[in-house]
């Protein structure tokens, strides 16, 4: 995957006119190539230390630009090969004339996040860092970028490395057990084995709980509008929105697909989902495709708004306690849409008060103390306590499963008294999975995976 004799170069700003654009190069060559382009204005010797200069890129005595240049030697810099950056003008022509002379003079173009993975086999970051940069670049929220910005700190890192070297230790006391089984001496402390066995399994359970908060904070909360046909459902998702994303008419069935849409409210990211309308006598196709869709987009949601436009409290409560019963553990708000027609609050039973809701989806009646209570639910289910660790990748969520799954197995033999040969191939494999995280154990499918998500400048 990794040329390491390669000089890499890539314009490292967003495509298009700006103010400045930066040029990146890593690599053995990168300090030769600049001194063969780059003549400084103080006209000093060639550049070799880390330093900042102002001059010009010239090209057979023709001047391309005035670039102020960054010089950053090994091992201190991003990479941890020489680098250097150039700081350009905007001008997309001068962006791609630099960038055509560097390779002309021996670079090539760079793969996506091909300076980060570099850092990565270099020693300068783990894997887990690698991912949290992608995850700065991406933050849309302050929770967002301060779970990147702890990922990129070490922190994550730092527990799976202390919970692999105690998973090591484990693995060096069944050793000393094989290694004296044969005069039949006896090393292994089976009470002692298991404290250390439990305190690893529950913080693994705990990092694999903060899942939930993590994906949520990440990638927004999931909020799915769901009712029967024609109670306003997309006209509620419209007037959330505040923008005519959905088409409205009286037409039962009008929505036919899902549409989803991102929304952040008080810093956090919302995703609200318009659904097909629920109709279970319909005889059309695609229709009950939609439908099926509906339900797909239920089961996954953190949150659902449930309309209804009728006065029949029978129907009303038939219907949810059917989603209920198949669906126990969501929230789910009620509201009772086109209120400015009924005009008549209802009051159900064993439901409670806070989590009905009396709307005009059309006029907007209700909408901000609804709005204000959604909001209120997403802090108590993303709600931190302080300096808590949380996980946000999927990748770490699997294989920390995969740990957890060989751990609980490794405590089941051991309570059977399982032969040491055994505990050690599944102590062995769950310090496998911890590995992956962290990337003291990769291959390169995984790490063609992650980094391929990087921009080319990255």
């Amino acid at each position: 995957m990794l040329k390491e004799k390669d000089t890499i170069v890539a314009i490292a700003t967003p495509s298009g006119y700006g103010a400045i654009a930066v040029i990146r190069m890593s690599g053995k060559n990168s300090i030769k190539i600049i001194n063969n382009i780059f003549v400084s204005i103080s006209l000093k010797k060639k550049l070799s230390e880390n330093s900042i200069n102002l001059g010009f890129i010239k090209i057979k005595k023709k001047i391309i630009d005035k670039v102020l240049i960054l010089v950053f030697k090994k091992p201190k810099s991003y990479t941890g090969e020489d680098v250097v950056e150039i700081s350009c003008h905007g001008s997309m022509y001068i962006q791609n004339k630099i960038l055509s002379i560097i390779i002309d003079q021996g670079a090539r173009l760079a793969n996506p996040g091909e300076f980060t993975l570099r850092a990565f086999i270099n020693g300068k970051i783990d894997l887990c860092q690698a991912e949290s940069i992608l995850d700065i670049v991406n933050s849309e929220t302050l929770f967002s970028h301060e779970l990147a910005i702890n990922q990129m700190r070490g922190n994550i890192s730092n527990i799976i490395k202390n919970l692999r070297k105690k998973i090591i230790d484990l693995l060096s006391l069944i050793e000393l057990e094989l290694d004296f089984s044969e005069e039949n001496l006896f090393v292994l402390n089976k009470r002692e084995f298991q404290k250390i066995l439990d305190n690893i399994i529950k913080k693994i359970n705990d990092l694999i709980k903060s899942f939930k908060i993590g994906n949520a904070l990440k990638n927004g909360i999931l909020v799915s509008i769901i009712g029967c046909t024609n109670v306003g459902k997309s006209t509620l998702f419209n007037k959330i929105l505040k923008d005519e994303r959905s088409i409205v008419s009286n037409i039962a069935g009008t929505t036919r697909n899902y549409i989803e849409e991102n929304l952040i409210i008080n810093g956090i990211k919302f995703r609200f989902i318009d659904t097909a309308g629920i109709n279970n006598k319909t005889k059309d196709y695609i229709e009950k495709l939609g439908i099926k869709k509906t339900y797909k987009n239920i089961k996954k949601s953190d949150l659902i708004l449930y309309v209804f436009d009728c006065l029949n409290e029978e129907i009303l409560m038939k219907n949810l306690k059917s989603l209920q019963e198949k669906y126990p553990k969501k929230k789910i708000f009620i509201l009772i849409n086109k209120y400015d027609l009924i005009k008549k609050k209802i009051n159900l039973r064993n439901y409670q008060d806070k989590d009905i809701f009396h709307i005009s989806a059309k006029y907007g009646y209700g909408i901000k103390n609804l709005l204000d209570e959604i909001t209120f639910f997403s802090k108590k289910i993303t709600s931190l306590k302080e300096n808590s660790i949380i996980i946000t990748q999927t990748r770490h969520y699997e294989n920390l499963k995969k740990a957890i799954f060989y751990l609980y197995k490794v405590k089941e033999d051991l309570e059977k008294s399982i032969y040491p040969e055994f505990l050690y191939i599944s102590l062995q494999t769950a310090l496998e999975c911890l590995g992956q995280i962290i990337g003291e154990v990769t291959n390169e499918d995984i790490l063609s995976n992650i980094f391929s998500k990087f921009c080319i400048g990255k």
